[in-house]
């Protein structure tokens, strides 16, 4: 389909769905109201923000009926989430169609305005936030770069949790052995609040067990404690303590006939993988308001983390990960003018040890060092956005004394204008940057049994240009975005043959083209529906790499579906139950590592719908049943024949029912 015509049904949808009715479900009035943007500091509402969001609730996430955050993303929004390598407690994340290898290391995902992004090549740990303490996710898609500097190149996930925790029990059992236990609660008092949670999770496993007698089982703990001193009336200190335990086990791959004929069955014959993670983190912070106009925020965070995987050949090598950042940031508001301006401070580091070595002899870092300003202006019903940031890059590796450095900059140009009460159009050019992670300076050496220094590569960069329209009135809400990305640079694992185990490399010249459809609407007293499509070209321009296989000029980016779809229905069956369908839906995408696009296999649609039914006894229990997958459709990721083994295989990614029962009882 091409985008002309998706644009023309993008326009006649967001008319035909944007039809107000009134709308009570049961004794509640519900209305689409505009919700406040707090990612970018100005804190405006959503239909005055220059840029596309997408913006939930901790209503509408009550709402969906989803049991864990990355089950909600997946369902409910425009962003693709798979395991990674078949492992369920680590998710792959892409937005925008930078893949699901990558894509990852391309969105900025933030906690209370602290970045969960790793200095490494692994993805963001999301799997322990605890989903009934979120109070609002922000989806800020084609910008973030100049608030966020690096990473921010598809945009940004921002979650916030709420001020005060409900006070609440749940529990929760499935099929696969799934059981799942979680404590929040909160006390207030005058000028300090405290907020506690505790979670556990398990999941028994879906394939069969390996020769030590283990499946694929995981389990999980979270602890954390937030305090929150109000010191004067104008000041505030937040101290936030937490600690992260994770145990699993994950299959290896499969022939794609093995897939088909028994998707739970060992594919290798060899024992699973084993990881195992450990991590402490804290946070510190201080808001204050100076005078009527001037406030200042300012963050320190630190995390330390280690880790092991154990597979069938031995372990992987212990690896300790140190992270830590610092932020200031002032802002200026009077009237119809706001500025701010901030630094920050991000360091990260991992040691490990030579191949043979007792002691952690390897130490490699990245230090972030970055400044911004930006400023809101509003005319009449015009708003002008504009900023600049400046950041500087270094890397470091001890074994080689070896170094990099970079200067990167990052600017935003943005413009809403208010059509009349329910209707704006927005548009924003925006320049982002990602300064490669330190994993993608190493290789692995097969004759040592070891991953040896590469060399350092280039940071790519893109220029995005966003243009769309919002429209809202109390019972439908709808936003449609067109945008492209040009890029430069694009980091990607480059591998010459079935036997290369593969390096990292920049494609030369990329681009990214799109249509993004993300729409509201109360159908009648009884019933809401959701509907969140995007269409999505992801194209290799030029690229002086060539494969034996062939050049990647003009092909597209291994990895990206070009259509998604995500709906829900919900129905209200009576004053204390509902039932809420979902379905996601996404298009078969070239094989990951297939950049030349020769592969006569690709990585099959996926479809997938979930049902939930919750009935609240009381204001204080609430019953829940979830079926995911519910007509047991089966997934794999595909790798092509330029992965490790020299042919076509796939990771498991779903193909059980997956049925839990849930109760919370609040207190």
């Amino acid at each position: 389909m091409k985008l002309k015509q998706l644009s023309i049904a993008a326009a006649v949808s967001a008319l035909t769905l944007s039809t107000a009715t009134n709308a009570v479900l049961g004794p509640i009035p519900i209305y689409l109201n505009p919700i406040k943007v707090d990612a970018n500091h100005f804190n405006d509402l959503d239909t005055n923000a220059t840029f596309s969001t997408e913006i939930y609730s901790s209503k509408d996430i009550d709402n969906s009926g989803s049991t864990n955050l990355y089950d909600f993303l997946s369902n409910n929004t425009s962003i693709t989430i798979t395991p990674s390598s078949g492992n369920r407690f680590s998710q792959k994340i892409d937005m925008r169609g930078y893949g699901t290898t990558n894509g990852h290391q391309n969105i900025i995902i933030t906690v209370d305005g602290i970045r969960l992004n790793n200095h490494t090549s692994s993805q963001q740990t999301i799997g322990n936030i605890i989903l009934n303490n979120i109070d609002k996710i922000e989806i800020t898609k084609g910008s973030g770069s100049v608030v966020y500097g690096d990473g921010a190149m598809s945009g940004a996930i921002h979650i916030f949790m709420k001020d005060a925790y409900d006070s609440y029990i749940e529990l929760e059992t499935g099929n696969y052995g799934l059981s799942n236990k979680s404590i929040s609660t909160s006390s207030q008092s005058d000028g300090l609040s405290v907020n506690a949670s505790f979670e556990a999770q398990e999941k028994g496993g879906y394939a069969i067990a390996d020769n030590t007698g283990n499946k694929d089982w995981g389990k999980q703990t979270n602890k954390a404690i937030n305090l929150n001193l109000k010191a004067t009336n104008n000041t505030q200190i937040q101290l936030s303590l937490a600690a992260n335990n994770s145990d699993y086990r994950y299959a290896e791959y499969q022939t794609i006939s093995q897939f088909n004929a028994n998707p739970s069955q060992n594919g290798t014959g060899r024992n699973y993988a084993h990881s195992v993670v450990n991590s402490n983190e804290y946070s510190l912070g201080l808001n204050t308001n100076i005078n009527s106009t001037l406030s200042l925020k300012v963050t320190s965070t630190d995390e330390e983390k280690s880790s092991e995987t154990v597979f069938y050949w031995g372990s992987g090598g212990i690896k300790k990960d140190k992270k830590t950042s610092d932020s200031i940031t002032l802002k200026y508001a009077n009237n119809n003018i706001t500025i701010n301006s901030g630094y920050s401070k991000l360091y990260g580091e991992r040691k490990g040890k030579s191949w043979g070595s007792s002691s952690f002899d390897k130490l490699t870092t990245k230090d972030n060092e970055g400044y911004f300003i930006q400023a809101k202006q509003l005319v009449n019903d015009t708003t002008y956005v504009a900023g600049f940031r400046d950041e500087k890059v270094g890397y470091f590796y001890n074994k080689t004394s070896a170094t990099g450095n970079h200067n990167l900059t990052a600017y935003n140009f943005g413009i809403n204008k208010k059509i009349d009460g329910n209707l704006s159009m927005f548009s924003n050019y925006n320049k982002a940057f990602q300064a490669y992670d330190i994993n993608t300076a190493f290789k692995y050496d097969s004759g040592i049994g070891d991953s040896i220094f590469d060399g350092f590569i280039k940071p790519m960069t893109s220029k995005t240009l966003n243009v769309g329209l919002d429209y809202t009135n109390q019972n439908s809400k709808t936003k449609l975005t067109l945008f492209r990305s040009n890029l430069n640079n694009e980091i990607y694992l480059h591998k010459q043959n079935s036997s290369d185990l593969g390096t990292n490399a920049n494609l030369d010249k990329s681009h990214k083209i799109g249509i993004e459809i993300d729409t509201k609407h109360i159908i009648n007293p009884k019933a809401t529906i959701g509907i969140n499509y995007s269409y999505i070209d992801a194209i290799i321009d030029f690229e002086n790499e060539t494969e034996d296989r062939g050049d990647f000029n003009g092909k597209s980016l291994p990895g990206v579906s070009k259509n998604t779809l995500a709906a829900n229905v919900k129905f209200k069956l009576d004053n204390k139950s509902t039932l809420t369908l979902k379905h996601k839906y996404r298009d078969e995408a070239y094989a990951e590592e297939d950049f030349s696009n020769t592969n006569t296999e690709k990585t099959k649609a996926f479809n997938a719908t979930d049902l939930n039914y919750a009935y609240s006894h009381s204001k204080d229990i609430k019953l829940s049943l979830d079926i995911e997958n519910l007509f047991k459709k089966q997934h794999a990721t595909l790798l092509g024949d330029y992965n490790s083994t020299g042919g076509n295989v796939v990771y498991p990614a779903s193909y059980t029912r997956n049925i839990k029962l849930g109760l919370t009882y609040k207190f």
